[in-house]
């Protein structure tokens, strides 16, 4: 119950859902003072959560920072987190996969196992089965394999745990295999940066030690042009969505007791 929940109710979390409340109710209101204070909210949540720089500031705040690259001689394994890493909603003729805006993350674990740094990678997570979901997306653990081994992962150094469904899960289901099969070696946790800190806070509740290792980052360099400041953009209303719902992820983590 839970796991539905905390997927479903995330898709209120939305700045342009609160800004089209606040204009149907300006529009169907018949008080004039009722309609001025909506459209007034209206306005504000169209400029603060359109406001590349305040938005930006925040990420800046949350995200995990950038880590160096583990560099001791003690065998590592990269633990990798599924979530939007591959592009379900697309066909394509021969079957390929195609990667989306969370793909950095299996990036970061190329560059891992690349650099030596990481000798086998653990990839989290693939299972969906809500009514409104996609079938597809159950695959994407598989899917990221499939892109790994194409850019020179060996498949024996490739593990899938696809029991999971949400950041918890990955915690304690990873963590289960990760005592079984490398009880001996360090693990590098790769996720996007504004999902770090919950992933980390949930490895740490199952007893699992973990190097942070972030990518997909949305913060940028701080920009003071005014550009940013007085046009907003789309773009900062899909990460203000995607902080906000992550902000609200970890506490009601916090409150159940998962970190």
């Amino acid at each position: 119950m839970f796991y539905f929940f905390s997927k479903t109710l995330s898709y209120l979390l939305t700045p342009a859902g609160w800004l089209f409340s606040a204009l149907l109710v300006a529009f169907f209101s018949k008080k004039a003072l009722v309609r001025q204070r909506s459209l007034g909210v209206a306005v504000i949540i169209f400029y603060v959560f359109g406001n590349s720089f305040l938005v930006n500031e925040w990420a800046l705040l949350w995200e995990y920072p950038q880590a160096p690259v583990p560099a001791d001689s003690v065998t590592k394994v990269a633990i990798v987190l599924t979530g939007g890493m591959v592009n379900v909603s697309k066909e394509t003729p021969d079957k390929r996969f195609l990667l989306n805006r969370e793909a950095d993350r299996a990036g970061q674990a190329l560059y891992l196992y690349k650099k030596g740094a990481v000798q086998k990678i653990l990839i989290s997570g693939g299972s969906g089965d809500l009514p409104f979901q996609r079938t597809e997306a159950s695959d994407e653990g598989q899917m990221t394999a499939r892109f790994l081994e194409t850019a020179g992962v060996r498949t024996e150094d490739i593990v899938l745990e696809n029991k999971s469904r949400n950041t918890h899960e990955n915690a304690v289901f990873s963590g289960k295999m990760l005592r079984e099969r490398f009880p001996n070696s360090r693990y590098v946790l790769v996720t996007s940066a504004f999902h770090m800190r919950r992933a980390v806070a949930c490895f740490q509740k199952e007893g699992i030690t973990v190097i942070p290792f972030p990518g997909s980052f949305m913060s940028t360099r701080r920009s003071f042009m005014p550009g940013e400041w007085l046009f907003p953009h789309e773009e900062s209303f899909a990460y203000a969505y995607s902080l906000l719902k992550e902000l609200v992820g970890y506490v009601t983590y916090k409150a159940v007791g998962y970190v």
